[in-house]
Formats: structure tokens, C-alpha cells, sequence
């Protein structure tokens, strides 16, 4: 990834979760609340679809911004607020905008602004992910020696 800057807007990215996806997030999560994976039981709550997990879409939120910074970037934190809820099969957009952009020991550390928006455009989530993105080396001499050291 090249160095971003302040105000970069990150590609968006469209998906759905399907309700397989919610069953397993909830699995996996230990999540048995019966809106996330019970179509039956999420209607007589009033929804039209088992209920996309809040923390499902924290873990997109990091997954997308991970895939944008590339494999040398790793999360520090990531914090989000659930606006409106999301169903399975609903189409959804990652957006996220750079918002800061600081040097640190191993590189550069980016807070991203990241939204999950509905297909009308209304926000569905909103919050912030922050990443250290290692430094690229621009010489062979930038590697670290795999020599052991002598004296």
C-alpha cells in the first residue's frame, strides 16, 4: 500500500450476508440469540429476516479495511455503533474515508472513518478502524540481517 493521506477515500464494497452466515456467526460467536439464525422467530419480533450480529459487522468492518491496506497492515482497535438494523439477504456498502494519517515506530498508523450503509444510502453502522501499516523497505539494506550477530 502506498502511504495514504488524510480525506483518501477507500473503495466500496457491496455485499449481503446470507442467513448460512448469520447460523455460523452465531455458532461460532456463541450467540443463541434466535434472531440471528431463525427466520420464524426473528418475523414474530418484527423483523423481515434473521438479524445480521452487531459484531459481524465489526469483524466486516476490520475485514474490508484490512483487504484495502494490504497484507503488511494489522488492527489496532476498532470501534463502531449500529444505527439501524440489517437482515440477511439486504444488500449493504463498506465505504470508509482516511481520516488521520501518523508516523509510528513500525511504519504509519491510519484511523479510517468506515460506514456500512444500506442500499438507499442510510447508514446502517458507523464507527472507526485504526491500522499500523508496516513501512515499506526501499532497498535491500532496509531488511533485517538474518546473519547471527558477531563480536
Amino acid at each position: 500500500m502506498n502511504t495514504p493521506a488524510v480525506g483518501d477515500v477507500c473503495p466500496s464494497r457491496r455485499y449481503t450476508h446470507s442467513r448460512l452466515q448469520l447460523f455460523r456467526f452465531s455458532a461460532v460467536s456463541w450467540n443463541s440469540h434466535r434472531i440471528h439464525y431463525d427466520a420464524d422467530f426473528a418475523a414474530s419480533e418484527g423483523f423481515p429476516d434473521v438479524v445480521v450480529q452487531s459484531t459481524l459487522h465489526g469483524q466486516t468492518l476490520t475485514r474490508y479495511a484490512l483487504e484495502w491496506a494490504g497484507p503488511d497492515a494489522h488492527p489496532e482497535s476498532v470501534s463502531w455503533r449500529n444505527v439501524t438494523t440489517a437482515v440477511a439477504g439486504e444488500p449493504l456498502i463498506w465505504t470508509a474515508t482516511v481520516r488521520t494519517v501518523a508516523p509510528c515506530d513500525s511504519g504509519v498508523r491510519v484511523t479510517l472513518d468506515v460506514r456500512v450503509l444500506k442500499d438507499d444510502g442510510g447508514p446502517c453502522v458507523t464507527g472507526h478502524v485504526d491500522l499500523t501499516c508496516r513501512a515499506a523497505r526501499t532497498s535491500p539494506s532496509a531488511a533485517p540481517s538474518r546473519d547471527p550477530a558477531t563480536s
